[in-house]
């Protein structure tokens, strides 16, 4: 059975959902108008009014200091109004399902049915424990004909909380040899202290270094 696509106005918040986790919009900027996201989307300026006090509600936005004027992207505890955070991709992203599943009209238990994950699973993704996998994004994102958008907020996600990978040092080049010729580094053996031997090629020295005996340089000259 193929999903219904979102509301329009669903369709209208997703937009800016995704303009604020990318950092199109950033923290303290205004929102556009109901007026503007009509023309960007060619939806109904009710209608697009309407998404933007979704988004209000969320917390994604808040109101303008007046009636008629533009709403601004919310500013987080502990964030400045020029830099996003990560917590606050993950808090998109939660907020996106919920909406989009109450959207559809569906409650977690009958969301949790069609993507044949647990109601538990649906209300921790709703209340930002994102410990879920890339695969439930992908299938909440087909039920709920998100288009697409679940699955790129959580890449975002990912990306952003992503452990950088540790750099190995190089190993140290020995002196020049006889005569001032260099000397380049062709493999290293490392002879650990229980007895195995490791040669690396290119020279990259693992951890841990305390487990090192002795160390065995294969040299050539150029």
């Amino acid at each position: 059975m193929t999903p219904l696509p979102a509301p329009k106005y669903a369709q209208a918040a997703a937009i800016i959902r995704a303009q604020v986790a990318d950092g199109t919009l950033t923290p303290g900027e205004a929102a556009p108008s109901g007026a503007q996201l009509a023309r960007l989307t060619g939806f109904c300026a009710l209608t697009c009014r309407r998404a933007l006090r979704t988004l209000i509600s969320e917390g994604i936005l808040v109101p303008g200091p007046s009636a008629n004027a533009r709403p601004s992207v919310a500013v987080s505890h502990g964030q400045g109004p020029d830099g996003a955070t990560p917590s606050g991709t993950a808090r998109i992203l939660s907020r996106t399902l919920s909406a989009l599943r109450r959207a559809n009209g569906l409650t977690q238990p009958a969301l949790a049915r069609i993507t044949g994950y647990s109601v538990t699973t649906i209300g921790h993704a709703e209340t930002g424990r994102l410990r879920q996998s890339r695969q439930f994004w992908v299938k909440a994102d087909l039920a709920l004909g998100a288009g697409g958008e679940l699955t790129r907020l959580h890449d975002a996600y990912r990306a952003e909380t992503a452990a950088p990978a540790p750099v190995q040092p190089a190993a140290v080049l020995p002196a020049a040899g006889a005569a001032g010729v260099p000397v380049w580094l062709a493999e290293v053996t490392l002879h650990w202290s229980d007895g195995t031997v490791t040669t690396v090629d290119p020279p990259r020295l693992p951890a841990p270094w305390e487990a090192l005996a002795d160390l065995t340089f294969h040299s050539r000259r150029c």
